[in-house]
C-alpha cells in the first residue's frame, strides 16, 4: 500500500462495529435552506469542502480477507431527488453522498465512516461554502483536519471483560419489527427545560423519561429499556476526530401505569451523568471495541465475522426497546460555526435506522425547537400521539407531529 492508503487505513477498526452489522446503516442530514438550491453551486461548495478535508476522500476496498480505506482519484458529484443511494455503489466509491430536491439539501453517509457528531462539521462547512457562493456570506474556511486514530492498546486495557471466552450472558430484549414508519415531533424547547428543572435534572434526562412514559404501554411490561450513545472525542483526547467515537449506554426505569416524569426522572438522571465520567466512557468503549477488535482477527470471510458480531452485540448490553441519539444544534455550537448560518436554514432533519431497538429517536435543536425523528420499526400509528400525550401532561409544549411515511427511499 501507499503512504496515503497507509495512513488512511488506521481509521478502518474505529468504524467497523458499523461494518460488521449485516446491514449498511446509512445516516441523512437534511438541511431546508431559505431558497431553492444551485446546483451548480452546490457542487462547487461540495468540491471546495473535500478539498479542505481530505479524510472524506476516501473509498473502501476490500480484497479477499485484507480491507482498507484508499485515497479516491475519482470526481465527487452530487446528484438531484431524494433517493438514498448505495453507498459506495452508487457513488463513484465515495462513503457519503449530496443531493438535493427544491431548497433542500440532503447529506447522506455510511455510518462506517463517521458519526453524527463527526461528520457536522464536514456538513456545515458544505453549508459556508455554498453560502459564500449563493449569498455572499464571506464565511472562512480553513483546512479541517481530523486528529488521528486513538490508540486501541490503551482504551483495551480498560475493557474488564478482555480474555474472556464466548458470548456475553445478557438477557437481550427481543427487537420487533415490521413496516418502519417515520413520524416527527416538534417541541418547544424551553418548555422542556422548565420541565426538567421543575424535577432538578438535565433536559435530555427529562426527555428520556417522557419517552420511556410514552412507550411503556406499547411493550409488555412496566420496565422500558433504552439506549443512548455518548461522544468520548473529550474522553480520549481526541475532539478534532471525523470517525466514529462513541460510547453506547443501556439503562431500564419502571413506566408502568400512574408513574409520572417526577418519580423517575432522578433516577434517569443519575445514570446518564455517571455514564458522562471519563471512566465509565472508557470502561465502556473498550468493552464495544474489544468485541470489535476480537471479531476482526477472526481469520474467517467477512460474512462470517458479520454473524459473530451480530449475536455477541444480541447477547450483550443491547438491543433495547428504543434508541435515542442526541444530536443537539445539527450546525455544532461547539466548534465556532458563523451564528449567521442559522440565517439561511429553515428547517432539519435526521434519519438513522434503528438499528438495536424497536423505536429510533434522533434529537435535534434549531431555532428554538426540539426535532425529534422517529423510526419505528412496527408502524404504530398512535405512537406520535402517545408521546404527544406524555409531554402535554408534563407541561411540554408540543408544536406539531408529521407523519413522513415509510423509509427513507433506497433501491437496493
Amino acid at each position: 500500500m501507499t503512504e496515503t492508503m497507509t495512513r488512511k487505513s488506521e481509521y478502518l477498526l474505529q468504524g467497523a462495529m458499523y461494518f460488521y452489522r449485516a446491514k449498511n446503516i446509512y445516516c441523512r442530514y437534511q438541511y431546508t435552506l431559505q431558497d431553492p438550491v444551485d446546483p451548480a453551486l452546490l457542487q462547487q461548495a461540495v468540491d471546495a469542502a473535500l478539498d479542505q478535508a481530505p479524510y472524506f476522500k476516501m473509498k473502501l476496498v476490500r480484497e479477499k480477507r485484507e480491507i482498507y480505506l484508499a485515497e479516491n482519484d475519482q470526481p465527487f458529484t452530487i446528484c438531484p431527488g431524494h433517493t438514498l443511494q448505495a453507498m459506495p455503489e452508487e457513488t463513484g466509491g465515495y462513503l457519503f453522498n449530496v443531493s438535493w430536491e427544491g431548497a433542500t439539501v440532503f447529506f447522506d453517509w455510511y455510518h462506517f465512516v463517521a458519526d453524527g457528531h463527526g461528520v457536522t462539521r464536514f456538513l456545515t462547512r458544505i453549508l459556508m461554502e455554498y453560502c459564500n457562493r449563493r449569498y455572499g456570506a464571506g464565511f472562512d474556511c480553513p483546512p479541517l483536519g481530523s486528529a488521528p486514530a486513538y490508540d486501541m492498546e490503551a482504551l483495551l486495557a480498560h475493557d474488564p471483560t478482555a480474555g474472556e471466552e464466548g458470548l456475553p450472558e445478557n438477557e437481550p430484549v427481543p427487537v420487533q419489527a415490521g413496516q418502519l414508519r417515520r413520524s416527527i415531533l416538534r417541541l418547544d424547547k424551553q418548555s422542556l427545560v422548565d420541565a426538567a428543572l421543575d424535577c432538578g435534572v438535565k433536559p435530555v434526562s427529562a426527555l428520556l423519561g417522557l419517552l420511556s412514559l410514552a412507550l411503556q404501554p406499547f411493550v409488555d411490561r412496566d420496565k422500558v429499556e433504552y439506549c443512548y450513545s455518548t461522544d468520548t472525542r473529550r474522553t480520549l483526547d481526541v475532539p478534532e476526530a471525523f470517525y466514529n467515537c462513541v460510547a453506547s449506554f443501556r439503562h431500564g426505569v419502571d413506566a408502568g401505569p400512574g408513574v409520572r416524569l417526577g418519580d423517575i426522572a432522578a433516577d434517569i438522571d443519575q445514570n446518564l451523568r455517571a455514564s458522562l465520567q471519563p471512566q465509565a466512557q472508557l470502561t465502556q468503549m473498550a468493552k464495544m471495541m474489544g468485541w470489535v477488535c476480537r471479531v476482526d482477527a477472526l481469520k474467517a470471510p467477512l460474512r462470517i465475522k458479520q454473524r459473530v458480531f451480530s449475536m455477541g452485540e444480541a447477547m450483550g448490553n443491547f438491543p433495547a426497546d428504543f434508541w435515542i441519539s442526541y444530536l443537539g444544534d445539527p450546525l455544532g455550537p461547539d466548534r465556532d460555526y458563523p451564528p449567521a448560518l442559522n440565517d439561511y436554514i429553515r428547517d432539519f432533519e435526521v434519519w438513522v435506522p434503528p438499528d438495536g431497538a424497536s423505536v429510533g429517536f434522533e434529537v435535534a435543536s434549531l431555532h428554538g425547537q426540539l426535532i425529534c425523528c422517529i423510526q419505528d420499526k412496527l408502524g404504530r400509528t398512535g405512537l406520535a400521539d402517545a408521546i404527544r400525550a406524555a409531554m402535554e401532561r408534563e407541561g411540554v409544549r408540543v408544536l406539531g407531529t408529521t407523519d413522513v411515511g415509510p423509509a427513507l427511499p433506497y433501491q437496493e
